[in-house]
């Protein structure tokens, strides 16, 4: 045998271990089965496969952490070469434009090398050693903790960061920390990018209150991570908990498998939601994702015949089963398309006709359902398909009174008024059967009320919002200052975004119209819409920049100097008007573009008939600094107040609690 044979780590040692390991948690040798983390549950050979597995966090050694002041950037870590990522950190700080210090508490062979990439930047302090009770300090008045390991398998730099009411950042492949980091509530998990990092620290500086708040969810979601409750869970007793959720699906363990049992609500939507990139997708993703802070979701979609199949976890606590179309089922879509005579997309309508058609879609649906408490048709389009492999309650979210929005867009022939008649049908009795009905409005509450003769108490309101987190908010003067740096001082920007909805692409040809008559304003559109079904006619001062990510969308909201919303048609409410105002764009829109918003003319964005557009644009460009920052002050604020997501999904459970229909 080799004299190193026994060498550790070596292929042999490792063999041994793994054998010793098979002895030692075999199921017939052992009662139960713990974890750190959902991240150690997932990994390969950790645990006999199909056992249920229990998480249980445990605290931090160290006691009397508290919230103190908020005034600079900190973090614990050995300084190691390897999965800390310390130096990514730094290199972070090199595109962060806040004066704000950022300290490193800890020792290791890799200090010289970090103090290099520092540079003399003053803003960056070692620490060295710190005891527990500096420690506890540091956290405390700090403004956020940075924490970016690798796959780390539990982090507990993250719970004592939120025991002392701090929001933490992190990346997406870090592990561990991301099961407390909710994005956007106690904290943000990034990709691993210096300059990512740096526009959430950036962010956080210019918005010390929001941090703040993160911070109280934060030390709220860790808050029963004592000893306590982790010897309780050990021992099998009953331990209530807001941390409880799913654990994620692999090769080895079922989303049914539950800490604590949630109830689980499956979402069926028509189309895939992950990312979202319209205003459909927008709603399912950031509704949801809100609610399972409270319920396990699971949302099964289908989409495109040629895409892939995709099973996975979106955001924590919510996942989504995608189902590629048959052949079969796209074919007889395109068909009756071309019958038809439309350019208009009619997967959703025709879905009643054809889902039968993707025989896997139903098995998905029929395997998500069977561990739901709550079943919930994201418009009425597949509620057969339902019926057909559950019995569990319904519950019914309306986007839109859809048969009012689809005789806008199906054409007036046979089989247009054919497919409306059956959008009546199935929306008729989706109301009737779902024992709970979501309306996006008060007013579309009432009208499918009296349409489907449904008592109006079966309705609660859950209107459209924003993922304000996802939008910078830059005041009027910094965009000012933007738009100096840029050498755009001389233009003035007019912004629209939208998808390829006809009620968007007929709101590009009146920007047409008002780009003729105003010839020195550029016009520019984003999303899907384009310029519309006629680019030929688009005057040369309107442009189309087409899908763009956020980090974009941002840049281009950031140097707009007005926001156009000039909807004339269309059912909801529109959820660009959120994305406008939370940005801080002085907004102009129709009548119909700020339905169910309540919104007011003057205080939060100028309301005006199409025909006035034109002048209501040339108006503002001259109008004061002042009443154009007290404009979009108002909206920001009236935004966050009503319309954030997390507010939202927060009153919807406390509605449906009081109902009493849990």
């Amino acid at each position: 045998m080799p004299s190193d044979a026994f060498q550790y780590p070596g292929p042999l040692t490792r063999e041994i271990v793994h054998f010793l390991d098979g002895i030692g948690m075999a199921p017939s040798a052992i009662r139960k089965y713990a974890s750190l983390s959902y991240n150690v549950i997932k990994r390969k050979d950790y645990f006999p496969v199909g056992s249920p597995i229990e998480v249980v966090y445990p605290p931090p050694i160290q006691t009397g952490f508290r919230t103190g002041k908020s005034d600079y950037l900190f973090t614990a870590s050995r300084l190691e070469y390897g999965s800390k990522r310390i130096a990514h950190l730094i290199e972070a700080m090199k595109y962060v434009k806040a004066n704000i210090q950022f300290k490193i508490a800890g020792t290791g062979a890799e200090l010289e090398g970090l103090k290099q990439i520092a540079g003399d930047d003053r803003r960056i302090t070692f620490l060295g050693f710190v005891n527990d009770r500096d420690l506890v300090e540091l956290y405390a008045d700090s403004l956020a903790v940075l924490y970016i390991p690798y796959d780390e398998d539990y982090g507990l730099i993250t719970v004592e960061a939120m025991m002392s009411g701090k929001p933490v950042i992190t990346a997406t492949d870090s592990g561990g920390p991301n099961e407390f980091v909710r994005n956007g509530e106690t904290g943000y998990s990034v990709p691993p990018d210096p300059q990512a990092i740096a526009e959430r620290i950036d962010y956080l500086c210019e918005h010390p209150d929001r941090a703040q708040k993160m911070g109280l969810a934060a030390q709220h979601l860790v808050k029963e991570i004592t000893w306590e409750s982790t010897v309780a869970k050990l021992f099998g007793e009953t331990v209530k908990s807001s941390l409880t959720a799913t654990i994620p699906l692999n090769h080895k363990t079922k989303i049914s498998k539950l800490i604590g049992k949630r109830q689980k609500l499956t979402v069926v939507p028509p189309f895939p939601i992950f990312p979202p990139r319209y205003g459909g997708q927008f709603r399912v993703f950031h509704f949801y994702k809100h609610l399972a802070t409270k319920f396990d979701i699971e949302v099964v979609t289908l989409t495109d015949a040629y895409d892939r199949a995709f099973r996975g976890e979106i955001s924590p606590g919510m996942w989504e089963t995608r189902i590629p179309r048959s052949v079969q089922h796209q074919e007889a879509e395109a068909s009756i398309q071309r019958d038809l005579e439309t350019p208009f997309g009619i997967g959703d309508v025709v879905m009643p006709k054809l889902y039968s058609l993707t025989p896997d879609y139903l098995r998905a649906l029929r395997k998500a359902t069977e561990s739901s408490d709550f079943v919930i048709a994201s418009h009425p389009y597949l509620f057969p398909a339902i019926l057909e492999v559950s019995n569990k309650p319904i519950w019914y979210e309306a986007h839109n009174v859809e048969v009012e929005l689809k005789k806008a867009i199906l054409p007036d022939n046979l089989g247009g008024r054919e497919l409306l008649e059956l959008t009546r049908r199935v929306e008729k009795e989706c109301c009737q059967v779902s024992s709970l009905i979501m309306a996006c409005s008060d007013n579309e509450a009432l009208v499918m009320s009296a349409m489907y003769d449904v008592g109006i108490d079966k309705f609660v309101c859950v209107p459209n919002g924003g993922d304000l987190d996802t939008v910078s908010y830059i005041p009027l003067y910094q965009r000012t200052l933007k738009k100096e740096k840029l050498g755009l001082s001389g233009n003035f920007l007019a912004v629209f975004a939208g998808s390829g909805h006809p009620p968007n692409v007929d709101a590009v040809r009146c920007i047409f119209d008002m780009a003729r008559k105003l010839p020195d304003v550029k016009f520019l559109t984003l999303g899907s819409v384009g310029l519309g079904s006629e680019p030929h006619l688009a005057p040369p001062n309107v442009s189309a920049m087409g899908f763009i990510d956020d980090e974009t969308k941002n840049a281009v909201f950031g140097i707009a100097d007005v926001a156009l919303n000039p909807m004339m048609s269309g059912g909801g409410t529109n959820l660009k008007m959120l994305d406008y105002l939370a940005a801080g764009i002085p907004v102009i829109s129709t009548p119909t573009g700020v339905r169910g918003l309540g919104l007011k003319h003057q205080k939060h964005c100028i309301v005006a008939e199409i025909e006035q557009f034109a002048e209501a644009i040339a108006r503002l460009r001259y109008e004061s600094c002042s009443t154009k920052a007290m404009r979009v002050e108002n909206a920001r604020e009236y935004v966050e107040q009503k319309f954030d997501w997390a507010v939202i999904a927060k009153t919807f459970i406390s509605q449906i609690e009081a109902m009493q229909i849990l």
